[in-house]
């Protein structure tokens, strides 16, 4: 018998063999790394971009669960829609991030930071609108004096005022700002004076 004639004698068998090795194989259990690697977990992550001091039914509104690798879940990252349960958004979120623990807080002003205290004052609509409307809610806050402006609260934060589209340009409106404890005695000095100006950056 000739070698070629014994190796078709046995290449079926051989075949066979490695198959069932083969198989064999891919059952044993991968190493930690590679396990790892591969296992995914359930996250909650945002379907849109929210706002800081976005109430948490709105935020789960506007919620969703993804699948993602281990090594991409961020500490803390929520499994479950019903874990968004109080409070605020503490900070601003993009579309696509996961929440966390810390993406809350028990409320708006908690939100904006212990170094803030929280006062509403008057203002003539063209001392604070436009900064708001192409600032946005973070601002500075001056008093106008005879020399000029004088910077008296930075990274103000502007928590409530009335809608923009209905304002009228010498109505005087109500502002609630959230200004730094240190800043508040200057702040409600210019607001009695009627001298309190909003800048954005």
């Amino acid at each position: 018998m000739t070698f070629i004639r014994k190796l078709a004698r046995y290449l079926p068998a051989l075949l066979s063999f490695g198959f069932v090795l083969a198989g064999s194989w891919l059952l044993l259990p991968r190493d930690e790394n590679s396990a790892d690697a591969e296992a995914t977990v359930q996250v909650v992550v945002l379907t849109r971009a929210v706002d800081a001091g976005t109430s948490a039914n709105e935020v789960r509104n506007a919620s969703t669960l993804r699948s993602l690798p281990l090594d991409a879940v961020a500490d803390g990252a929520l499994s479950s829609l019903d874990a968004i349960s109080a409070g605020v958004l503490a900070i601003d979120h993009s579309s696509g991030q996961q929440l966390t623990l810390s993406s809350f807080a028990r409320s708006r002003v908690a939100a904006v930071g212990e170094d803030f205290v929280v006062t509403s004052v008057r203002m003539p609509s063209q001392n604070w609108s436009g900064a708001v409307r192409i600032s946005g809610d973070t601002l500075d806050v001056y008093a106008l004096t005879d020399a000029g402006a004088t910077l008296v609260s930075r990274d103000a934060v502007v928590l409530d005022s009335p809608p923009l589209e209905d304002l009228q340009p010498s109505a005087d409106a109500v502002i609630t700002l959230a200004v730094r404890h240190e800043t508040l005695s200057a702040v409600l000095a210019a607001a009695q004076d009627e001298r309190l100006w909003l800048v954005g950056k």
